[in-house]
């Protein structure tokens, strides 16, 4: 009977805990939209991923790291950014660190782009097996909450073949939000973030 019992509460606590998590990428689903509503569904992917393995794929060399870095940075018009400092995902493992930051000299381009290589060394591998299966979970959610994503069944289908092909494969952000939007930012992991850069911006 005790048994039992304990079995029906750890059932109970899962079943809360699932709940809670679709509530929580709904609520991230959201939170994309009502900033970036020209967002395709390749965007909100875009979004999920980078919040699960960060931005490791995009670091061929520390040295082309940099140069990229530094070629962004030399080039970039647009400083005016709404939230230079963004979360992302649903757990917010990770955060986008817009480059107006170091445009504006809030923090030192060596000093991001060090906090930048730290977290591409922090990726939690195992989360690669189960990504599939959590990008099927969050696609599920967009539909039966009818959210208001363009192309939706269309983008699900292209995506879901990628993913037969490569179940990790990463996604750039789509045309239409390159050309709404212009983003420029890297991805830290939030603990970097909080050790190495949050104390320029609390200056």
């Amino acid at each position: 009977m005790k048994k039992s019992y304990i079995t029906f509460l750890i059932f109970i606590f899962l079943i809360g805990c699932v709940s809670t998590n679709n509530e929580k990428m709904k609520q991230a689903v959201l939170n994309q939209i009502a900033q970036y509503p020209a967002s395709t569904l390749q965007d909100i992917y875009k979004n999920f991923y980078q919040d699960r393995f960060g931005a490791e794929h995009a670091i061929p060399t520390e040295a082309a790291a940099r140069e990229y870095l530094v070629y962004e940075v030399e080039n970039l018009s647009e400083t005016s950014v709404a939230q230079p400092v963004e979360k992302i995902g649903w757990e917010h493992n990770f955060v986008r660190v817009h480059l107006c930051l170091v445009k504006d000299s809030v923090i030192p381009l060596e000093e991001l782009l060090s906090a930048f290589l730290e977290s591409a060394a922090a990726i939690d591998t195992t989360a690669q097996k189960h990504w599939v299966e959590e990008w099927a979970q969050i696609t599920e959610i967009i539909e039966k909450n009818n959210l208001p994503v363009a192309d939706f069944e269309k983008d699900r289908a292209e995506i879901a073949q990628l993913l037969a092909e490569h179940p990790r494969m990463a996604l750039h952000h789509s045309r239409i939000y390159n050309e709404k939007y212009h983003p420029h930012y890297r991805i830290v992991a939030k603990t970097v973030f909080q050790k190495r850069l949050e104390k320029y911006i609390l200056k």
